[in-house]
Parts: C-alpha cells; structure tokens; sequence
C-alpha cells in the first residue's frame, strides 16, 4: 500500500525510515526521563562505557567522588567492573578523605552503546558506626574479663583469709609463749629477738588484715550490722587503743567534749571502731611531735554536697582533726583509692599497703554512711566518719522512715518497681543459678528450685511495692510503707528459718542476700541505661540495698535463734 503525500510535505517517508525514527524518539525521550530520575537519586550512578570511562555520572556520583560531572567524564573508572555481587571500594577524595561505598553492577545500553550502569552507595557512617560498635564491644568484653579476674582474685583472698591468717597467729602465738618463758629462762638478747619477731609478726598480720579486709569487701562477702549503738563508747574505744601510739610520738589527743550517752548511730560497733583506728593511727603517723590530734563529735540534720550517704538524716559525724603535713588538694580523691596514699613519699614513711582509707570509706558506705576529708598542705587535715544517728523514737520507725525519700529523688521508682514485677522470673532464676555455684552453700545443687527460691520471691514483690508506693507517695513515710516494714519482716524471718533447716552458715545467709542485690542491680541498670533515669535509678538502688540489709539482719536472727533452739534440745 502506498503513502499519498501530504499537502504540506510533498515527499514521501518510507515506512521503515518512519518507524525507525519513532523508535530513536522514544528512546531519547525514555532516555531523558530516566536521566532525570538518575539525577535525582540519592545514590550515586555512573555509566561507564566498554572500555571502561565514565561517559555519565549524576549529582550524587560528584558528592562521592568530590569532583564535578564535567572532569569525571572521559576518564576511567579505576575500579573493577567483573563481580556480580556487591563490592565495597575505598574513593580517595581531594583533600586525602576517604569514603567507604558499595558497588553494584548492571548491564545497560547507553546512547544507543553498550554501558555498565554502576550503584554507589555511601557507607562510610554505617561501616564507622559498625567499627566504633565493633570497638565498644571488644571493650565491654575486655572490662568484663578484667572484672571478672578482678573479682575471681577478691574471691581467692576472701576464702583464703582462714588459711592465710592462721599460720600468722601460730607465729605469734608461738612467740608469745617463748617470752613467757614456757621452754626456760630467756636471755636479755634472746627475750630483744623474740620482741622483734613479735613486732615483725603483727604488723605483717596488721597487713594481711587490710588486704583481705578489702578483698571480703570488693567480693562482696563482708557483711555489717546495723544495731542502735553509743557514739560516746566507740569513740573512748577509738582512744584507748591509739593513745599509746599517740604517747609515743610525743602527740597530744585530745577526747571530745563530753558525749551525750544517749547520742547513737545505727551501724556496726567493730567496723567504725576499725574505721576510726584507721583515721587515728593515720594521724598519728602523719603529725609531728608536738603536734595535736582532736576527735569531735556532732550531729547534721542533712548531709554536705559530695558525700555517697543513703536516705535522710540526722546524722551523727565524728571527725578526726590533725596538725599534720596535710594533703595537696589534688590529691585529696585518690587517698581512698586502694594502694595510693597523698604522697608515694608518705607510704615508704608510714611502712603501709595505702588500704586503710579505702577500707575504711568502703566499710563506712555499707552502713550507709561516708568517710570525707578536709586539707590545707601544711596545717593539717579533717576526716569526717558520717553515720546515721538514731534516737529512741527514730528507731522504732527506721525500717519504714529509712526508706522515705524527698519527693524529687522518687519520681521515676514506679516504673522501676513495675519493671522489677515483670523482670521476677528472670532475676530469681539467675539468683538460683548463682546459689547453685556457690562455695558457701555445697549442698544447693541438690536441692529443688523451690526450696532456693523460698520466700525470695516475696520479698522481690515487696521491694517492687515499695518502689511503686515511695513514687506514689512522693517519698513521705505513709501506711503502706509501714505495712511493707512488717511484712518484710515477717517474711525475711520465716526465710531466716528455713534457711537454718538448710543448714545455711551466717556467712551462706549474707552472701545469698548480696547475690540478690547484684542480681535485681543487674536487671535494673539493664531495662533503665538511658542517662535520663540515672536520679530514679540510683534513688530505686540505695531503697533496694537498704530492704536487703534489713531483711538479711531479720533473718540473720532468725537463723541465729533457730540454731541456738537445735544446740539446747542436744544438750
């Protein structure tokens, strides 16, 4: 059939011309759509032709490559174009940066040739982000080995303190008898050795103490009462037993002025007494003759900035004051650091381990006090023993009053109280698998999960309720809390009981409680890690350590009372 022409084009297209010059139309105009769309990619798109140069590259192509359209076209690729998959390739940009991109391959024809279509994607941020991921966790791992030494090493030390000590005292004791002259008389040099060996025998024994004293503290198994007891009668203790040191460095120490018989703390007698032997004695070693040690006693409705004391006051401060050599003020944190005293001069001086300080903060905030420090280089320096302070009618409500906090400090606990109801199951059943490896009770892996568990769970409950009912009543001591004060009682009592069924030790009994604490601190720093609950957090754990300390003294008596029945019905 034969094409008339028109009017206005008198010549004639043949057919084939014509529809091949639709097709090239349509293929332009396909093309310069999908250009548009190339330059709007995100992702970088060069076409590179068959012998490997750029012939096309879009805006996203010139951000990764740092250079415009017009210098990459005409130049090679440089990069392989033979893998299927995709590949990461390194662009070194002008200016020397580097940017990580993936690279994906597709065949193409382009301006009628054919071509590679090349993807590039930049992912410098995500392989950063991977690596910085990939860093933080080889860091976390390597911490949580180094702990775990750590603690391994405060765990050998604290076990070993029996087998440690014990051939120490024999030397002593062995010592002793010989200058009492059990074998026959001494001669005056003879009786000058043995004095040595005795001297060299208690301070080496005074040191074992300090570094298994630390150890039992850092493992977790020291333990501490929490008794009503007179200040005036540890503080006269304190100075029977540093005054002959005191005497003999020609220092005058000075006792406070006369202490109210009726002003207590609640903590535990022989601990603060080892606290203030370590603050006097470090006095004693650090004044020159001549000089004066003072102990002051007072009392503080709320405590000063800085301090790590739990919950609110009165509180009862003891304070050491010397006109020793005083200690640099930036020196004044690392004291109560394990090892470290101001001056490494001051260690070799003192022939010390650097422990006593650290023991001594340490022992002070598991009774929910402190230990801080005052200094002038030159003038001398203060340490300040904070504990709480009780009187007759304080007492009768400590275990409820001591966990009331101010309405600021417990908004947050409900959601960590709700979070410790759902999180039961989890916590109870790492607790258990920790009783179960426990050296301090061998016969736990024969027993049933129910008989581990006990009243554990209730007293978890009860923790929770507390959290939720603090932040509900906005830190003020209300009925609820009462009734939670009685409840745990009753049921840290009948815990203590069948514990001593068990045959669980005192020492069993502590370290089972700790583990509970570790445990439910575990699960709530794990479900509240955003720094925004940090107040909440720390408020929720000082509520928790202190219901364990309380429901561990209720059953440590009820244990005690259970096994003293057992020993009377022997005899």
């Amino acid at each position: 059939m034969e094409t008339k022409p028109s009017a206005e084009d008198p010549t004639p297209v043949p057919p084939v011309e014509r529809r091949t010059a639709e097709r090239r139309s349509a293929r332009r105009s396909t093309q310069a759509v999908l250009r548009q769309i190339v330059e709007r990619l995100a992702d970088g798109i060069v076409v590179v032709s068959a012998d490997g140069r750029i012939r096309f590259a879009n805006p996203a192509a010139e951000r990764l490559f740092g250079r415009p359209a017009r210098e990459l076209v005409g130049q090679e690729f440089g990069f392989p174009l033979t893998s299927a998959e995709s590949t990461e390739i390194e662009i070194v940009r002008r200016g020397a940066d580097v940017v990580q991109a993936e690279l994906r391959l597709v065949d193409a024809v382009w301006e009628d040739e054919p071509a590679m279509l090349v993807s590039l994607r930049d992912v410098t941020d995500r392989r950063q982000a991977q690596e910085r991921q990939r860093l933080l966790e080889g860091e976390r791992h390597a911490r949580a080995e180094a702990e775990a030494a750590n603690q391994a090493k405060s765990e050998f030390l604290a076990v070993m303190s029996h087998e440690l000590r014990t051939p120490l005292n024999a030397v002593l004791g062995y010592a002793e008898l010989l200058d009492l002259g059990v074998v026959g008389t001494l001669t005056p040099e003879q009786r000058q050795q043995i004095g040595r060996i005795t001297a060299s025998g208690r301070h080496l024994l005074g040191l074992v103490n300090e570094i298994l004293d630390l150890a039992k503290v850092e493992a977790g198994r020291m333990s501490v009462e929490r008794l009503p007891t007179s200040v005036s009668e540890v503080v006269e203790a304190a100075i029977v037993l540093s005054q002959p040191q005191a005497e003999a460095r020609g220092l005058t120490l000075a006792a406070p002025a006369e202490v109210s018989r009726a002003l207590q703390f609640i903590g535990d007698h022989d601990r603060v007494l080892q606290i203030l032997a370590n603050l006097l004695s470090n006095a004693v070693k650090f004044t020159e003759p001549g000089g004066e040690i003072t102990i002051e006693v007072d009392q503080r409705v709320e405590a000063l900035d800085g301090g790590h004391v739990h919950g609110d006051g009165p509180w009862v401060l003891i304070r050491v004051r010397d006109s020793g050599i005083g200690i640099d003020p930036k020196h004044l944190e690392t004291i109560f650091s394990p090892f470290v005293q101001a001056e490494a001069g001051h260690t070799r001086r003192s022939d010390g381990t650097g422990l006593g300080l650290t023991i001594s903060r340490r022992l002070a905030r598991l009774m929910r006090g402190d230990v801080t420090v005052e200094s002038t280089p030159r003038e001398g320096s203060v340490f300040t023993l904070w504990l709480p302070a009780t009187t007759g009618e304080a007492e009768q409500s400590a275990d409820a009053a001591g966990t009331a906090a101010p309405a600021a400090r417990t908004r947050g606990l409900a959601d960590i109280g709700d979070s410790l109801m759902h999180e039961m199951e989890t916590i109870l059943d790492a607790f258990v698998a920790q009783l179960r490896h426990e050296p301090l009770m061998p016969a736990a892996p024969t027993l049933r999960y129910s008989q581990l568990v006990d009243h554990t769970g209730a007293m978890l409950a009860d923790i929770a309720a507390a959290l939720i009912t603090l932040d509900e009543s906005r830190g003020a001591p209300s009925a609820l809390l009462l009734d939670s004060a009685d409840i745990q009682r009753f049921v840290a009592d009948r815990h203590g009981l069948q514990r001593a069924r068990l045959g669980w030790t005192v020492e069993a009994l502590a370290r089972e409680a700790e583990i509970l604490r570790v445990e439910i601190e575990r699960s709530v720093r794990r479900c509240f890690s955003d720094p925004k609950f940090a107040t909440p957090v720390d408020e929720a754990l000082g509520v928790i350590r202190r219901y364990i300390e309380q429901g561990l003294e209720t059953s440590r008596r009820a244990l005690d009372r259970a096994r003293h029945r057992g020993r009377r019905r022997e005899d």
